[in-house]
């Protein structure tokens, strides 16, 4: 299926063909892509996302976290939430 990926590793959108039918199947998939690597978004070990990164899945902050199922034609974007200040 298609998911659209809009992140801060890529500084344009990219349509992603994927078997992934979860948010966490999705992101274990993207953080194993050599590019995005360096990126420090999720934390495959402990299945969970960083705590200084927002993911949305078409616009919605996620309910069922990494459980959240996907479709074809989603968008998800990933943030680096900046602290205030500096």
């Amino acid at each position: 299926m298609k998911i659209t990926v809009k992140s801060i590793f890529d500084p344009n959108e990219t349509e992603l063909d994927t078997q992934s039918t979860t948010l966490g199947a999705l992101l274990d998939e993207l953080s194993n892509n050599q590019k995005v690597a360096t990126v420090q978004f999720f934390d495959r070990e402990r299945r969970e996302i960083y705590s200084h990164c927002e993911v949305v899945v078409n616009g919605r902050i996620l309910t069922d976290g990494l459980d959240t199922k996907l479709k074809e034609g989603d968008r998800v974007e990933i943030y680096v939430i900046m602290p205030d200040g500096g």
